[in-house]
């Protein structure tokens, strides 16, 4: 009878450690939360070289569900990603073959409406939904990244990134140069400057504060040089562009703290003395704007 009720005594008490062993077990395990699982399975994602449509996909379902910095995070990589598959996009359109298509198609491309050609149609919704779209100069079309299509993100992310994607959807809604000239009025070109400017005091530790600099000096070469189609100064008789003139003219007066728009106006005033003609003393002034551009 003891043996019996010594027997039931240490069976009871292996239950009992073992129940307990398996509970420690289960506490000790760390459960991952919902923000670090995303953060993980977009990261697989981004390894495993997942078509851009299907991580695109990814962050339009779950961006809400992580951080504003986390949701940065995403939105830098995809970025880092559609640059890196737009040369194998633009390899698909420039086919002889696709172009031909696009120009019989263009008008309906436009209108949004029914693509006739089965293949094109499949392209052109693999373009849309991976984040691009078609843009058109010297008689050819190609795909470049649609910052518009970013705007899905915004509301998710932090302030610098989404100032970024603004600044950069207007460069993707309408191009600022084709075919060597701009496309853009001389007061778009100086309101983008500053528009980029300001990103840059405000944002200085923003991750994208370097791109944001390199299309700034973009900007400032369109400001004082204009491009070879649309010159700031006359080829023949080395004057400034007179609608340029009165632009920059009614701009500078209202410089405050910007920087660029004192630049500005010392290049102004260097050639206002010379009945706005070309100087050397003002193209060194302007060779030396864009190099300090570079340095910073």
């Amino acid at each position: 009878m003891f043996k019996k009720l010594a027997f039931i005594f240490i069976s009871f008490g292996l239950v009992l450690f073992a129940s307990g062993c398996a509970a420690e077990k289960q506490v000790d395990k760390p459960i991952e939360s919902k923000p670090n699982a995303i953060m993980n399975d977009f990261n697989s994602l981004v390894q495993k070289d997942s078509a851009v449509d299907e991580i695109a996909n990814f962050i339009n379902n779950n961006i809400s569900d992580v951080s504003k910095e986390d949701a940065s995070r995403m939105v830098d990589k995809f970025e880092i990603i559609h640059k890196k598959n737009l040369s194998q996009l633009e390899n698909m359109f420039f086919e002889d073959s696709v172009q031909n298509k696009i120009n019989l198609e263009y008008k309906a491309i436009i209108a949004q409406t029914d693509i006739k050609d089965a293949e094109l149609k499949e392209l052109l919704a693999k373009t849309k939904n991976s984040g691009y779209k078609i843009e058109t100069a010297e008689g050819s079309y190609f795909p470049i990244i649609d910052y518009d299509f970013y705007k899905n993100f915004s509301s998710y992310v932090t302030s610098d990134m989404k100032d970024y994607i603004d600044i950069m959807a207007v460069e993707s809604n309408k191009v600022p140069a084709k075919d060597g000239a701009l496309v853009i009025e001389w007061d778009e070109v100086l309101k983008r400057a500053l528009n980029q400017e300001k990103f840059i005091q405000t944002h200085k530790d923003s991750v994208k504060i370097n791109e944001i600099k390199q299309l700034h000096k973009k900007y400032a070469t369109f400001a004082l040089y204009g491009l070879n189609n649309t010159p700031l100064f006359s080829y023949d008789t080395k004057t400034l562009d007179p609608k340029a003139r009165e632009v920059y003219l009614n701009t500078v007066t209202n410089a405050g703290d910007s920087d660029f728009l004192k630049t500005l106006d010392g290049f102004l005033n260097l050639v206002k003395d010379n009945n706005f003609m070309l100087t050397n003393e003002a193209e060194k002034y302007r060779e030396n704007v864009v190099e300090k551009l570079d340095q910073s």
